[in-house]
């Protein structure tokens, strides 16, 4: 009796499917939006720009902002801010970091950037520093991703044009 039980358990859990298959699945999900490409590029794009910034919680209302000035698809706008995610938090923030740090140094000693967070009264007095310099490397970041992904939207379009006119 517990045996034909723990077989109807197993059957009933689902096997992992694979990323690749997803993949496919947003892919023609994207290219089934009844829009025109450039529009469904500019939306993305713009999503990819509002998720490089580090406002969590605000990123898709940033997007759809943006989007509404590009005349972009929203949709593909809130799409694209899925470039941070948990896991990409880190690490999009810390070159965010970096690139405002390298674009401030030209304009301030590089000295003044540099600062150790033994306590939080030293990190508030330089909270200001650190927001302009994250602010400023997202905004660099965030135009060449964002630019990188309208191309590489474009391409999918052109690329899927291409092998729908073969099939025909």
């Amino acid at each position: 009796m517990t045996q034909t039980r723990y077989n109807q358990a197993v059957k009933k859990i689902k096997k992992p499917r694979n990323i690749g298959r997803y993949w496919h699945y947003y892919r023609l999900k994207l290219l089934r939006i009844k829009e025109h490409p450039h529009r469904i590029a500019r939306g993305f794009a713009s999503g990819v720009f509002a998720g490089c910034f580090p406002l969590i919680g605000l990123q898709f209302i940033l997007a759809i902002m943006i989007a509404l000035m590009v005349r972009g698809n929203k949709f593909t706008a809130i799409l694209g801010t899925w470039i941070s995610n948990p896991f990409t938090y880190v690490p999009l923030f810390f070159l965010n970091f970096q690139v405002g740090k390298l674009i401030l140094s030209f304009f301030l000693n590089n000295h003044d950037l540099d600062f150790h967070w033994d306590s939080l009264t030293e990190l508030k007095e330089v909270g200001s520093e650190i927001t302009i310099t994250i602010l400023l490397g997202s905004f660099i970041v965030g135009l060449c991703f964002s630019s990188i992904a309208y191309y590489l939207v474009i391409n999918i379009f052109k690329k899927n044009s291409k092998n729908i006119l073969k099939i025909k």
